[in-house]
C-alpha cells in the first residue's frame, strides 16, 4: 500500500555533491521527511533526490 503524502514544507537539505546545505521542498509521509523528488541543488545543479533532511522549517 503506498504511504498518502500529507503535505508539503520547505526545509534544509544536505546536498550530497557540493555538500553544502540548501533549500529544498520537503514530502511528509507519515512520521517520515523525505526530498519532493525532481529537485535540484541551486548551488551545482546536482540531483537532490537521495540529500539527507536536516531542517524543516515547522514545527513537528
Amino acid at each position: 500500500m503506498k504511504p498518502i503524502l500529507e503535505k508539503v514544507i520547505g526545509g534544509q537539505v544536505h546536498c550530497p555533491i557540493c555538500t553544502h546545505t540548501v533549500a529544498a521542498a520537503i514530502d511528509i509521509l507519515g512520521r517520515r521527511a523525505r526530498v519532493a523528488p525532481g529537485q535540484r541543488c541551486p548551488r551545482c545543479a546536482a540531483s537532490l533526490d537521495v540529500a539527507i533532511v536536516v531542517q524543516l522549517t515547522e514545527a513537528a
